[in-house]
């Protein structure tokens, strides 16, 4: 496809644009997610397309269907919703297997269905969800079907966490299992025979490619509700430890360090472990990569001359490995010398470059940026040179310009933002976009807090990268760790000062925005700045830091944020001293920041601010993501309603689908 979309002529058109959702590379073959949107306008629906000289798509399910593995063989797994006729059972959830000649058939059908798929060494290695007492595949249906038949829906609990981002956890866990390849051309279907790992909660597995050794991820509990991940070998039936996390040792350390489990070697004599430290109050999270030697039981650091957060990495060859990592609002693809710790940037310009796969010797990944959503290129590991392939959804036409702004911070640091300007010969009203994490930064295309739709309505879109955010080094991360509402703070308001004072900027009735710890800072601006902003809007936002860190999901927020975070640092200590409209959004799914935090700010904004005009959107079925497309339109026009009312002056319009 080489046309250009149009898809900020209206909203409509944004949530219908089609977008790619996953690129995987194995085996010789690139297969991409491409989702568009239903009939009903209810939902995006996935088809599963081939990545080459030209795409081919290989599923046409009406409903949709998900990517599970590539096999050896070239065959596809995947799960669908198209309806399977010959299933009994109506708990179970089929698996299906698309040959490279012939049609899709189900080769596993069983309660929860599966996680993931690893195909290699001739054999299925597989992570399927399992009631915790089954025994065996039999018992397992047995007692699904029952709870199912009788309306069952408890859950018993004997540790923490019970729930997970936007799902309950339990009452059935994650199994690692072996089966067979089932065959090309016939209807057998697959037999799952469990494989014995150390107790606690499975958090992921790589294998390696002979299929004899497997690493699994193993989450485990400290102190009763802190989460810490250990690395295991299971080789020859044995299990044996390869990274232990630092808690569970018995070496005290200051900042303890906890381990994941990274792809295995060609040879299958190295893996590398992902590294990162405890947040711990006074103690900066701190994240890198190591190489394994199953040999020597050696680690070591992978190098020690990058301190960049990566975010993915294969194997280019038993010596050499490419990643990608966030640089200064960009995100880069980096080759790295094992031996030497050496690291050469390949991509060294404004785009974005992620889901890094190999292709026969070639890197193939997608490649985006703030104001481009992404499409599938290929990059030569030796020069870095990149080439196009083709695209599977359109370009998207401009509706503006992207620069950098630049300011110095209180400490004298060199901080950055981007500025995404409109087409327009008048000073833009501004909107600031405070990014979430709070490790994080904006490097990159998204459809949930996207400039464009701003843009083509007139505004100027300024998105910061202040302290704590990634692609800076661990400097910057260690400037705002520990001062959620100091830093980060004064960082945005140097980036807002020296962006109002630009000519193409009006300079007046600016709004601000976030979500998450970009909804945290928005409510911290809200009780530190008066009137400085016409409005507010504030996303799955921490209002209250202390109750926070006791009733979300992720128990080791607690151990950072209650100690001194909390008491310094909390916006609901400062609820008087709110001076303008806040619009506040929440859905009653998100178990990270729960929606009590958003009740809490909604009762203050009402009883203790000195203004009047706030609104709450609440989405009962959604999770800290506004995921639903209709959901998602209706937030784009709520959010812009809003910042019509108090940045332009217009009347307020509530949405038509608000009733």
């Amino acid at each position: 496809m080489t046309e250009e979309a149009n898809i900020f002529d209206s909203l409509e058109d944004f949530i219908a644009a089609p977008r790619i959702t996953g690129l995987t590379s194995r085996h010789g073959r690139t297969v991409a997610s491409v989702a568009s949107l239903s009939k009903k306008k209810d939902t995006y629906v996935t088809r599963l397309v081939e990545v080459g000289e030209e795409p081919v798509r290989l599923t046409r399910s009406k409903k949709g269907d998900t990517l599970l593995a590539i096999g050896e063989r070239g065959e596809i797994y995947f799960t669908s919703q198209r309806d399977d006729d010959d299933s009994s059972e109506d708990v179970n959830k089929a698996i299906w297997m698309l040959p490279p000649n012939g049609e899709a058939r189900v080769v596993l059908r069983r309660p929860g269905g599966v996680k993931s798929i690893v195909a290699t060494g001739g054999k299925l290695f597989i992570v399927a969800q399992t009631l915790k007492n089954a025994a065996d595949e039999e018992k397992n249906l047995e007692v699904a079907k029952d709870r199912k038949e009788r309306g069952v829906s408890a859950i018993l609990h004997e540790t923490f966490p019970v729930r997970f981002w936007d799902h309950d956890l339990g009452p059935a866990y994650p199994r690692v299992y072996e089966a067979e390849l089932p065959s090309l051309d016939g209807d057998d279907l697959i037999e799952l025979k469990p494989v014995e790992i150390p107790e606690g909660r499975l958090q992921g597995i790589e294998v390696s490619e002979d299929g004899t050794r497997i690493l699994v991820t193993i989450e485990t509990l400290v102190g009763g509700t802190t989460q810490v991940r250990s690395v295991y070998s299971v080789h020859d039936g044995k299990i044996a430890a390869v990274a232990l996390a630092d808690h569970l040792s018995d070496t005290a350390a200051e900042n303890p360090v906890e381990f994941g489990a990274g792809p295995i070697s060609p040879d299958g004599s190295r893996a590398m472990i992902s590294a990162s430290t405890g947040n711990r109050d006074g103690k900066p999270r701190r994240s890198w990569l190591e190489v394994y030697s199953f040999e020597s039981g050696e680690r070591k650091p992978l190098t020690d001359s990058f301190d960049d957060w990566t975010t993915g990495g294969e194997w280019l060859d038993n010596n050499t490995l490419v990643a990608s990592a966030p640089r200064k609002g960009r995100s880069s693809v980096y080759r790295v010398d094992v031996a030497t710790g050496e690291f050469t940037l390949l991509t060294d310009d404004d785009l974005s470059y992620s889901s890094v796969g190999l292709v026969d010797g070639k890197i193939v990944c997608l490649r985006s940026s703030i104001v481009q959503p992404a499409t599938p290129v290929q990059i030569d590991p030796a020069t870095g040179a990149v080439t196009e392939l083709p695209r599977l959804t359109p370009e998207i036409a401009s509706v503006g310009s992207l620069t950098e702004v630049t300011a110095k911070g209180e400490d004298g640091t060199d901080i950055r933002a981007w500025l995404a300007l409109p087409d327009s010969s008048e000073p833009a009203p501004l909107a600031v976009f405070v990014h979430g994490g709070p490790w994080g930064s904006w490097n990159d295309w998204t459809w949930r807090w996207n400039p464009g739709p701003f843009m083509a309505a007139g505004y100027a879109v300024l998105m910061p990268d202040p302290a704590i955010s990634t692609g800076y080094g661990q400097a910057m991360i260690d400037r705002g760790n520990d001062e959620l509402g100091g830093a980060p703070y004064t960082d945005i308001l140097a980036l807002i000062d020296v962006t109002e004072a630009r000519e193409d900027i009006s300079g007046e009735n600016t709004a601000l925005l976030g979500g998450s710890y970009g909804g945290y800072m928005a409510n911290w601006m809200a009780g530190h700045t008066g009137d400085r902003f016409s409005c507010i809007v504030t996303h799955a936002s921490l209002w209250n830091v202390d109750f926070m860190g006791r009733t979300t999901d992720n128990g080791e927020w607690h151990e950072w944020m209650a100690p001194t975070q909390a008491k310094t640092y909390s916006p609901h200590a400062f609820a008087e001293q709110i001076e303008v409209p806040m619009l506040v959004i929440h859905g009653d799914k998100d178990y990270r920041v729960p929606l009590s935090q958003s009740h809490a700010l909604w009762h203050a904004l009402l009883r203790d601010s000195k203004v009047d005009g706030h609104r709450f959107l609440y989405y009962p079925d959604e999770n800290h993501w506004i995921l639903k497309p209709s959901n998602s339109l209706v937030w784009y026009e709520t959010v812009m309603a809003f910042l019509a009312q108090h940045v332009r002056g217009d009347e307020w319009r509530r949405p038509e689908l608000l009733g």
